[in-house]
């Protein structure tokens, strides 16, 4: 590829608490539903790689699982992964939402972890709070941490989008084209497709449902002329039999509507007829096992 001279790209981190929006801000960056987005915290457990080109330059977002304190051995892996982003990032986003207090010191110690002069902080939800609100937090993280620039929006009004990328570009180091530019993000299709049907366990299920469900795809065979459909067999993961149960539903209507909801958005994404599969597995306390936890995914390597 011959980019012209002063072409810029990189890699750009969004990293905060759980359910500080930063599902929210990637998808309305890019204007494509690439990671999940539902009220639940820790809905996202992998590096989600998408991309933004313009003529001028290609952003490469990390989104990544919200960072919080726990000794469990699969919060541990999601917090490796937020680590080792931070690392290889050239661009670090602290999104901290604006209606909240940070009591437990989280952004705080992102923050540091970040450093001044690489963290740019990004007040979300904005529109949630006063303009007195947020010059308060404003003067806090400019006096009190040191913080070099802000940047304030609203991912869910899209408010500050074009901004924040403008920003963003900024701090870009001069380099070359990474991928094409007709693609949105470098994950395959079965990783997407796992994600949309993850995303219905949480929206179908709500407080029903711990954070301990995994999607495994097991068949995806593509729509061909001789069969324009594509079929696709999914193993919903579970801990325990009690939530294979709550999974499958009375009857099996509630797996009945994962299903039919997931193969919606998965048509949606494939652009074509889809025949979905879905059964219940119980693999006895996985997010335990370190072993399980690489085998379903959650490891520092992207997909």
């Amino acid at each position: 590829m011959n980019e012209e001279k002063g072409f810029k790209s990189g890699y750009v981190a969004i990293v905060g608490r759980p359910n500080a929006g930063k599902s929210t801000l990637i998808n309305a960056i890019l204007g494509e539903r690439l990671s999940i987005v539902t009220e639940k915290p820790q809905t996202t457990r992998h590096r989600i790689r998408g991309l933004l080109n313009d003529a001028g330059s290609q952003i490469i977002f990390f989104d990544t699982p919200g960072y919080h304190r726990s000794h469990k051995p699969l919060n541990e892996a999601m917090n490796d992964i937020v680590d080792s982003v931070i690392n290889d990032a050239d661009v670090v986003c602290l999104l901290i939402p604006a209606n909240h207090v940070d009591e437990d010191g989280i952004e705080k110690g992102l923050f540091e972890r970040i450093g001044s002069e690489r963290a740019l902080i990004v007040i979300n939800k904005a529109d949630l709070v006063s303009h007195a609100e947020l010059e308060t937090k404003i003067l806090k993280y400019r006096d009190a941490w040191g913080a070099k620039e802000l940047m304030v929006i609203s991912a869910l009004q899209k408010i500050g989008m074009g901004e924040l990328v403008e920003a963003i570009k900024g701090r870009l180091p001069e380099g070359p084209k990474y991928f094409p530019d007709d693609i949105f993000t470098d994950h395959s299709v079965r990783f997407l497709v796992a994600e949309l049907i993850r995303e219905q366990l949480f929206l179908q299920m709500h407080q029903e449902l711990p954070y301990s469900a995994a999607v495994e795809i097991e068949e995806f065979t593509d729509a061909t002329e001789d069969d324009p459909i594509f079929r696709i067999k999914a193993a919903i993961i579970v801990e325990k039999d009690s939530q294979k149960g709550m999974v499958i539903g009375k009857g099996g209507t509630r797996i009945k509507e994962i299903g039919s909801r997931s193969r919606e958005a998965i048509e949606e994404l494939v652009g074509g007829k889809v025949f979905l599969q879905l059964f219940v597995r119980v693999e006895y306390n996985w997010t335990k096992d370190p072993g399980s936890i690489r085998k379903f995914g959650y490891t520092n390597q992207v997909d």
